[in-house]
C-alpha cells in the first residue's frame, strides 16, 4: 500500500486522505475542524491589540478634527434626516422585493430530481455491449480499452 493511501471496503484507494475527506473517520474530521477553529480564534486574538490601537488612533484624530475643529456636528445634523430617509427607502424596497418573491414563489418547488440512468440509457449513449456494461458494474477491477473505431472493450483485469 502506498504512503497516504487507505484501505476501504476491500479496495485500496491511492488518493491521499487529505484529498478525500470522506475516507477520514468522523472523530478525525471533528478533531481537525475543532483544531482549525481554535487556531483561527487564536490568530484573531493575536491581532486584536494592534487593530484596537489603530482604531483608537484613527478615530480619535478623525473625530477631533471633524467634529470639534471644523464644527462638523452641525453638518451631521443637517444631513441626518436625508440619511435616515435613504436607509428606510432601501430597507423598504428590499422588504417589498422579498415579500413579492415570497408571494410569487411560495409553495412552488421547481427543483426536480435528476432521473436515474439505467443500463439501456448507457448502452444507447455509449458504444458498449450489455455484457461489457454488466462486467464493468460487477468487476472489482476492470480494464477498459477503446478501439480506433471508438468501441469500448471491457476486460476483468486478469
Amino acid at each position: 500500500m502506498q504512503p497516504g493511501s487507505a484501505l476501504t471496503e476491500g479496495f485500496v484507494k491511492n488518493n491521499f486522505i487529505i484529498d478525500t475527506p470522506k475516507l477520514q473517520t468522523l472523530r478525525l474530521r471533528y478533531t481537525s475542524t475543532f483544531l482549525t477553529l481554535v487556531f483561527w480564534i487564536l490568530w484573531f486574538y493575536l491581532w486584536v491589540p494592534l487593530i484596537t490601537l489603530a482604531g483608537w488612533w484613527f478615530q480619535i484624530r478623525l473625530f477631533e478634527q471633524e467634529m470639534v475643529m471644523v464644527e462638523g456636528f452641525d453638518a451631521f445634523l443637517e444631513v441626518l434626516p436625508t440619511f435616515i430617509a435613504v436607509i428606510f427607502a432601501l430597507t423598504g424596497t428590499l422588504g417589498f422585493w422579498a415579500l413579492y418573491n415570497y408571494q410569487r414563489f411560495k409553495g412552488i418547488d421547481r427543483r426536480k430530481p435528476v432521473p436515474s440512468v439505467g443500463k439501456d440509457d448507457l448502452i444507447e449513449l455509449l458504444p458498449i455491449t450489455e455484457s461489457g456494461l454488466t462486467a464493468m458494474q460487477s468487476n472489482k477491477i476492470s480494464v477498459v480499452k477503446i478501439t480506433e473505431q471508438g468501441e469500448i472493450i471491457v476486460d476483468d483485469g486478469r
